[in-house]
């Protein structure tokens, strides 16, 4: 717990950064080979610097994934929006992610989400890290509670897992 906290404030301090370099940052990019589509595959396309890298997507360039894609022009304000909506994925997915391996506890329903009306509660250990998340509708209004905290446990077949700290009212789809 205390690394998670430790990791949380350093995840706040850069938030603050890149809240104020994000307008900035395309201004870097340079088309470079590298993950697409989520990570399924590969292209040349325009991505930030290695040495900016913590502010990058690792999977996908900055014209974002293939749902982004549809609905924006890939021009310089697309980009601005794509690193707000997926800030600091390089630094979640890199210094602070957990490495994946070793046995998983795993205590609640792991198919928890909002798309498909399993709620409840989730919590997963492996080692010293953890996960917990919590999807709750409220009421009848068409909302719910999302909270997912520590780090993202749940998809084993990830070499790495995403630092976590996401709490959320959303709506139900």
């Amino acid at each position: 717990m205390i690394r998670w906290l430790i990791y949380l404030v350093a995840l706040f301090v850069m938030s603050l950064l890149a809240l104020v370099l994000t307008p900035v940052l395309p201004a870097f990019a340079r088309s470079r080979m590298g993950p697409v589509d989520n990570g399924n595959g590969q292209a040349r396309e325009p991505r930030l610097p290695v040495w900016l890298a913590w502010f990058d997507t690792p999977d996908n360039s900055l014209l974002g994934d293939p749902g982004w894609r549809a609905t924006h022009n890939g021009g310089y304000w697309s980009r601005v929006a794509w690193l707000y909506r997926n800030s600091l994925y390089g630094f979640k997915w890199g210094p602070i992610a957990a490495p994946m391996g070793g046995e998983r506890h795993i205590h609640g329903d792991p198919s928890i989400n909002r798309n498909n009306g399993h709620y409840g509660v989730l919590r997963i250990t492996m080692g010293p890290y953890w996960q917990w998340k919590c999807v709750k509708p409220i009421g009848r209004s068409g909302y719910c509670w999302m909270i997912n905290l520590g780090w993202m446990l749940d998809d084993a077949g990830q070499q790495r897992a995403l630092f976590m700290f996401s709490p959320r009212l959303v709506r139900l789809r």
